[in-house]
């Protein structure tokens, strides 16, 4: 009887981390999707500055071709209107993207996203 061992009434499980579960799928869930969300916007990013570069390279181009001031006047006003343009677009498409994310991080919570996203 004294060899026995008594098994307290209230005994832990045999796994600590059985009411971590939950705590821990969930972090796992909004790291994933945060992670891709991020991916997704910093991929939107380069290729917006990838398409500024190829402006501003288009435009010394034009620039070296000019052969009076007004030809450099006209090169710079279009490239100013374009670069307008193109940065309030990029704005636009930026924040709706970011609103995407916000409205859909509820979900990807519970559903993180899939190789396919």
């Amino acid at each position: 009887m004294a060899d026995e061992k008594k098994t307290p009434k209230f005994a832990a499980p045999n796994d600590a981390s059985v009411p971590f579960d939950g705590i821990l799928a969930f972090n796992r869930n909004a790291f994933e999707a945060w992670a891709h969300n991020m991916s997704k916007l910093s991929q939107e990013m380069a290729q917006f500055m990838q398409s500024r570069l190829r402006e501003e390279a288009t435009m010394w181009e034009k620039l070296a071709s000019c052969r009076d001031p007004s030809d450099v006047v006209q090169c710079q006003s279009e490239f100013a209107s374009k670069t307008g343009t193109d940065y309030a677009a990029a704005a636009q498409k930026l924040s709706r993207l970011m609103l995407d994310f916000a409205s859909g991080y509820g979900s990807a919570l519970l559903h993180p996203p899939t190789e396919t996203d």
